[in-house]
């Protein structure tokens, strides 16, 4: 392969993470996360008053508000961290409310604000220990568990992920950009077939989508690398 060859491979997986902080797909996983806490946050109120000697539930729920806050703000170490005095952060929250749903989506909330500082393991670790299973929040989580993997240069356990997203999501919304994804990595491992049959079921399956609109020119470039 040329250097120019080599060059272009690494753009295209470069262009697998960058795709991943687009506005749309950033902000669908956001909104998604924070239904969920108001759904926590109304279940643990419902809690406390139906059950007032289990009030752990409703206590993390208003302890986490501020992060959140924070979070949204993408004011990552301080969602991440608090102040140290009056205001917790997603850490402490996990640590001092294991066991709550309110812990369970900190684990999400602290995922992602790793991945936006740059300590891709510390974000793996914590998107692992989120627990969903619908099919929005959830395989967002998992997408960005692979988006963590190709900035490790991790590309079996990446591609591994973004499989996984695909078919737990199975919609127009989610699903396209997670095979879009596995298969600029399978060029970078050069798969190319598997590559191919990725870029093929979004044009064929969604096409519908916003990503059937731009595939075409990925199955003309996998094709020339020799894909069947």
């Amino acid at each position: 392969m040329s250097k120019k060859e080599n060059q272009q491979t690494e753009n295209q997986v470069g262009e697998v993470v960058s795709r991943s902080e687009q506005f749309v797909e950033k902000n669908m996983t956001k909104i998604g996360l924070a239904i969920l806490g108001i759904f926590i946050i109304v279940a643990g109120v419902f809690a406390y008053k139906r059950f007032v000697s289990e009030p752990k539930a409703r206590e993390a729920a208003t302890k986490v508000y501020l992060a959140e806050d924070k979070f949204i703000q993408e004011l990552d170490s301080a969602a991440l961290n608090g102040n140290g005095a009056t205001e917790m952060g997603l850490l402490a929250v996990i640590d001092k409310y294991s066991g709550t749903e309110t812990s369970n989506l900190s684990q999400a909330y602290a995922g992602i604000c790793y991945y936006n500082i740059g300590e891709y393991q510390k974000a793996i670790d914590h998107l692992k220990a989120f627990s969903a299973k619908e099919n929005m929040v959830a395989p967002s989580i998992t997408r960005l568990i692979g988006d963590s993997y190709v900035q490790l240069k991790k590309y079996e356990e990446a591609v591994g992920y973004f499989e996984k997203a695909a078919a737990a999501a199975s919609n127009d919304a989610i699903t396209p950009s997670c095979l879009i994804k596995a298969g600029r990595v399978y060029e970078e491992l050069k798969q190319y077939d598997k590559a191919m049959a990725a870029y093929k079921q979004v044009k064929d399956k969604y096409y519908t989508s916003m990503e059937a609109n731009t595939v075409e020119a990925d199955i003309i470039r996998v094709k020339a690398k020799g894909a069947k």
